[in-house]
């Protein structure tokens, strides 16, 4: 009898999983509405790894950008504190989610066995053989698994730690935008990651969308953007006026610094993506780390039943996050220093910056 997979949030990590279920023949639901997607995001060499283990990098790769460089500078007096290239062994895209997405959603499209339920699930329960999932209409849904990929605030998590988990502060946020590329200075077309490094902030951005559109990211602490930090910080930037002066609609996304959960799995239920680790933005590991989960899932569905795959991709990769929310965490705080220790980054950095960001870099 073919195995029944409810899969519980349908943003990117919910519809790629879906798909790698769907292809490997299992009976697959993907619950809850499409999300609204705002900006682009990078992706490492270790995301496109895993996007390959699941057929997509070749489709990626057609719709995303290159990235040669990153290019690091002061916001503060705009030096340039480190310029590192990448290479044939290091290669960096950066894409629009709703692209991406869209890739995603072709290839779920194909799938005769993967059917979208809308409606967002309110309860989970354990059911005779079976999880039972109540849905906001009322439908009740019965499942052998139910994979959690409704982020960090979602009923999955909450199911699995058994307590709601809903958070409404963070320790800061990211400010995410679009624009038109021929509303910014060329210079922001170049196919490079900037990053300007602030007191007790940072401005990130990229081109994707074939370049037509840029992705601009600021972070900061909620109370510097209480204040009205546009005028205040990127209005006396030479580059950062132009961000402004396109009167971005700037969508705010908390930004959280937990560890990775260490259980994924209760009973039925096993978390992938942010439900399991809220990846800091950093290093370009967010959605790389998600692809990861999926395709240490797929490698183990070749040798193990879906149970026993599930209980061993969850241990294995809580194991392997620790490290790397560690280091994107750590990445982060740098980014964020303010008074003395940011100046202090800001010299070490024009000294030796690109060796250290080259070291930081190569795990």
């Amino acid at each position: 009898m073919t195995q029944r997979v409810g899969i519980i949030g349908h943003g990117l990590t919910g519809i790629a999983a879906a798909v790698m279920m769907a292809r490997g023949g299992y009976q697959v639901t993907l619950i809850g509405p499409k999300p609204s997607f705002a900006g682009g995001l990078q992706l490492a060499p270790n995301g496109l790894a895993a996007l390959h283990a699941l057929g997509m990098a070749e489709a990626v790769m057609e719709k995303a950008v290159q990235l040669d460089t990153i290019l690091i500078t002061a916001m503060g007096d705009g030096r340039r504190l480190a310029e590192i290239p990448h290479h044939d062994k290091r290669v960096y895209v950066g894409m629009g989610r709703d692209d991406l997405y869209a890739l995603f959603q072709a290839e779920a499209i194909q799938q005769k066995n993967l059917h979208l339920v809308p409606s967002p699930a309110v309860s989970i329960a354990r059911a005779e053989n079976a999880a039972e999932v109540v849905l906001e209409d009322g439908q009740l849904l019965y499942f052998d698994e139910i994979l959690g990929a409704d982020g960090a605030n979602g009923l999955c998590r909450s199911f699995v730690c058994g307590a709601r988990l809903n958070r409404k502060t963070a320790p800061y946020y990211a400010m995410r935008a679009e624009l038109p590329a021929d509303q910014l200075p060329r210079l922001f077309s170049r196919p490079q990651t900037q990053l300007i490094l602030g007191d007790g902030c940072h401005f990130v951005s990229y081109p994707i969308a074939g370049m037509t559109k840029i992705n601009v990211v600021f972070c900061a602490s909620a109370e510097t953007l209480a204040r009205e930090w546009q005028t205040e910080i990127l209005q006396p930037h030479p580059l950062l006026k132009y961000v402004q002066r396109a009167a971005p609609a700037w969508a705010k996304l908390p930004l959280y610094t937990d560890s990775p959960l260490a259980s994924w799995r209760r009973l039925q239920v096993t978390l992938i993506g942010d439900a399991a680790h809220v990846m800091p933005p950093h290093l370009a590991q967010g959605a790389g780390q998600s692809f990861e989960d999926i395709a240490d899932l797929q490698s183990r569905l070749t040798e193990e039943g879906l149970s026993h795959a599930l209980r061993s991709m969850a241990v294995s990769r809580a194991g392997a996050l620790k490290s790397i929310s560690g280091k994107a965490g750590l990445t982060g705080q740098m980014m964020r220093l303010s008074g003395l220790p940011g100046q202090l980054r800001d010299s070490l950095l024009g000294l030796t910056g690109t060796q250290l960001v080259e070291n930081w870099l190569a795990d």
